[in-house]
């Protein structure tokens, strides 16, 4: 890819910068390009917006012209209108953003001068390595956008990172976000050195997923009914505390208040007691403990949701092993998908909840030099409003804890939703990468623009015109919101396969 000469400078204040299109030269929205200082210095800027001018622009030139139509506005002498508008007197003016430059001695840094007048404007080239290095990451999901085009060079992130520093995907319906996650999980197989857990909530990652080349050796399956594939979930009744009920569904203050007193009660026996126990005994039992009689309804509500539970998750009293080889995966740099399409709503957010709070107790109980010894883990919650929504008591659920507190510990959350205005403040702060995808709303652009670490206003238009496996990437450590073109997860581990030698399907 050989940089095209696209035009010259004509107007520089800050890092607004316009620059005369050349004659039969293309320049689209939200194109990249360079002007070429005269100091060996490389000036990136986007282009947002055009405007035409020509020598008849001014109000005299204008009414001129137009006294050369008849009263319908056709030409009436049209021999004699070529005659004026002859010659080269009409320009197109690129307006555009400096993003960021490169010294003498190739060295990015953010915007601290500007250009000369008439320096030259071209198209990005392989020679521009400096900013290309920044944007390719090790975690590779597709090419950088330019305009209209698409470059042949790699984009993605660099996991050491984002992972920790947590990563917002937002996209409407049919968006891509789904190929998205795929994209990335493939990386994240490839590269090794960061381990993955996704709960699917929808079970549309197994198909794809197990089609890697390394899938055999690094991705391990999870479900909670019997397959052919995979692992089948099954927990220990002390494995199940309050906390996790209490985060499953909606209760009221009188049966949260009974929950934690059964919980305070019979410790880590409590739901196998509350299932053994007919209603009748447990409020005697709560009236003897604590005086305090509770209501019939109440208990009832209880005991149907820990039966649910047991019913779902395979909740018994023989020593399961399940947690502990799902955390040893994760630790081991795999990626980690959890099924559960086939439980309830209730099952699914018990399931995500407890599992979620294993693995943060299971990496703060380590100490540092332990922590450097295993990998980074990102969890990746869909439809992530249900648990991080501004109605949740969010301050109070594993989520919250993991996007606040995670960092310290090695671990991020990849937050996958459509509608980002319904997540809660603290959390939208929280994501120092996203990933924006088309969204019809503008409260949902709105929101982003507000809340995101890099200035993405001037890509308004563009991120509204966003077309499917389209998407911007906004990161702390890149110098500039980058537009790019996800791959396509068939195409992508096309490559991939040929790369490693053929498929290894997952058994």
């Amino acid at each position: 890819m050989d940089a095209e000469y696209k035009g010259r400078l004509t107007y520089a204040k800050g890092t607004s910068v316009e620059f005369v299109v050349g004659p039969n030269q293309d320049v689209d929205f939200g194109d990249i390009l360079v002007v070429e200082g005269k100091n060996n210095d490389k000036f990136y800027i986007r282009a947002y917006d055009f405007k035409v001018k020509s020598r008849w622009s001014g109000l005299n030139g204008v009414g001129y012209l137009m006294s050369k139509l008849d009263e319908n506005g056709q030409v009436e002498n049209q021999e004699d209108l070529d005659f004026y508008l002859g010659g080269n007197h009409t320009v197109k003016i690129g307006m555009a953003e400096q993003l960021c430059y490169a010294d003498d001695s190739g060295q990015l840094l953010n915007p601290k001068t500007c250009p000369d007048f008439f320096c030259q404007v071209r198209t990005l080239s392989p020679q521009d390595t400096s900013l290309l290095n920044e944007m390719k990451g090790d975690l590779e999901i597709g090419f950088l956008k330019s305009g209209r085009g698409v470059l042949n060079l790699p984009i993605g992130i660099y996991g050491h990172q984002a992972i920790t520093e947590h990563i917002g995907v937002f996209g409407t319906t049919g968006s891509g976000k789904s190929n998205l996650i795929k994209v990335l999980a493939s990386s994240v197989i490839d590269n090794k050195n960061y381990g993955l857990l996704i709960f699917d909530v929808h079970n549309e990652y197994f198909k794809d997923l197990s089609s890697h080349p390394m899938a055999k050796d690094r991705l391990a399956v999870y479900h909670t009914d019997s397959q052919n594939y995979g692992k089948k979930i099954a927990l220990n009744f002390a494995e199940v505390d309050a906390d996790d009920i209490t985060a499953c569904a909606t209760f009221t203050e009188p049966q949260l208040d009974a929950i934690y007193k059964l919980s305070a009660i019979w410790k880590e026996d409590w739901m196998k007691y509350v299932l053994q126990y007919e209603v009748a005994d447990i409020i005697g039992e709560l009236a003897h403990c604590t005086g305090e009689k509770f209501h019939s309804r109440t208990i009832s509500k209880i005991k149907s949701i820990c039966w649910n539970l047991v019913q779902e998750l395979n909740i018994d009293e023989d020593e399961q092993q399940v947690i502990q080889e799902m955390l040893a995966e994760l630790e081991q740099g795999k990626v980690v998908l959890v099924e559960l399409k086939n439980i309830s709503p209730v099952g699914e957010q018990a399931l995500s909840t407890l599992l979620s709070k294993k693995l943060l107790k299971h990496y703060a109980s380590k100490t540092e030099y332990e922590r450097s010894q295993v990998k980074s883990v990102l969890t990746v919650l869909e439809e992530a409003h249900r648990f991080l929504g501004k109605k949740e008591q969010s301050s109070n659920n594993v989520f919250a804890r993991l996007v606040s507190e995670a960092r310290k510990f090695n671990l991020g959350m990849c937050i996958v939703d459509q509608q980002p205005r319904l997540l809660a403040d603290n959390v939208l702060s929280q994501l120092n990468t996203l990933f924006i995808l088309g969204l019809a709303s503008k409260a949902d652009r709105t929101k982003l623009e507000a809340m995101c670490r890099k200035d993405i206003l001037s890509q308004r238009n563009e991120i509204k015109n966003l077309e499917c496996g389209e998407m911007i990437v906004a990161t702390n450590y890149m110098r500039f919101a980058a537009p790019v073109k996800v791959h396509k997860f068939e195409n992508f581990l096309a490559q991939r396969s040929i790369d490693q030698g053929g498929f290894v399907p997952v058994v």
